[in-house]
């Protein structure tokens, strides 16, 4: 297939995909801040892609190869104050660099961020949860090519998740997070037809994460599980009704570590797709405790951890 049958397939399938982390899910929390409390972190990572998954007009989901691969770099600044004794509210600002892809390879983008609110349910067994809201920068803050890959959403989000951690023995615990979000209806391409838009509604989406947590030791803990989001067909006006074939799917293999101590406190992520439905295959990585705050990227002399 030639190159431009490659960016014409990519363009179709933008509007419905997603990363292979996202970045709401990517930071669980498994306690909140104490009141007063200020914690900031920036986390690192890169993905690749060289193939994706399209749904054919049949509703098979299908695996195409890449006519050059897409890589990034991507960052994720975070911030986080403890309003109350049993609250946390934080923003978490995406980013993203285009190394290598489609379209223009020198791409790059602040995101739309997240403000969250999270709060104890129950505290023995550890219950959490968490309600979110996303706005929309539309785009204007995203500097890929629009022929080529971007990350911006024009739709206004809403989140509700629960965390659990549970001792599952005295040396293994089980954590899980699962939660629904709903987007509000804006001006989009359709998707599936290079050109037009319209009114848009995605349907709602599922999105869960599940671990395994080994502690090796009291300051270092392994885990691995699985993370997967499932959304419904995208509603549009102007007579378009339900798009066939626009729901997309999503199963990711993810293990890490986590390492704290006096000296150092950091994560690690591996994220690898296994399955999918209108979305690219990707693999990556993040590491979050690298010493960078968020303010050292929206302020001058600021640092901190």
């Amino acid at each position: 297939m030639k190159k431009w049958m490659f960016l014409i397939i990519l363009m179709l399938l933008l509007p419905v995909s997603l990363m292979a982390y996202d970045p709401l899910y990517y930071i669980n929390r498994s306690e909140v801040l104490p009141i007063l409390g200020v914690s900031g972190n920036i986390a690192l990572g890169y993905f690749t892609s060289s193939q994706f998954w399209a749904t054919d007009t049949s509703g098979n989901s299908e695996l195409y190869d890449l006519s050059e691969s897409i890589s990034l770099l991507r960052v994720l600044a975070s911030g986080s104050y403890g309003l109350t004794r049993s609250h946390t509210i934080s923003i978490l600002v995406p980013a993203y660099i285009q190394l290598t892809g489609l379209g223009d390879s020198t791409g790059f983008g602040i995101v739309d961020p997240w403000i969250t609110l999270d709060g104890w349910i129950e505290r023995d067994p550890m219950v959490i949860g968490r309600a979110s809201l996303r706005i929309p920068l539309k785009g204007y803050l995203d500097g890929g090519d629009p022929r080529g890959y971007r990350e911006s959403d024009p739709h206004l989000a809403i989140d509700g998740a629960v965390t659990v951690r549970h001792m599952a023995s005295s040396s293994i615990y089980l954590q899980g997070t699962a939660g629904i979000r709903y987007y509000f209806s804006a001006w989009d391409c359709i998707p599936g037809s290079v050109g037009d838009s319209a009114v848009t509604s995605p349907g709602a989406e599922f999105r869960g994460t599940g671990f395994i947590i080994l502690p090796v030791n009291p300051e270092l803990e392994i885990r691995a599980g699985l993370e997967g989001a499932f959304r419904g067909n995208t509603d549009a006006d102007r007579g378009y009704g339900e798009i066939e074939n626009s729901a997309f799917k999503q199963v990711d293999l993810r293990a890490g570590f986590s390492l704290d101590n006096a000296q150092l406190e950091m994560t690690g992520d591996l994220y690898l797709r296994l399955s999918g439905e209108n979305t690219l295959k990707e693999w990556g990585i993040m590491i979050r405790g690298l010493g960078l705050s968020l303010g050292d990227v929206f302020s001058t002399g600021a640092t901190g951890r």
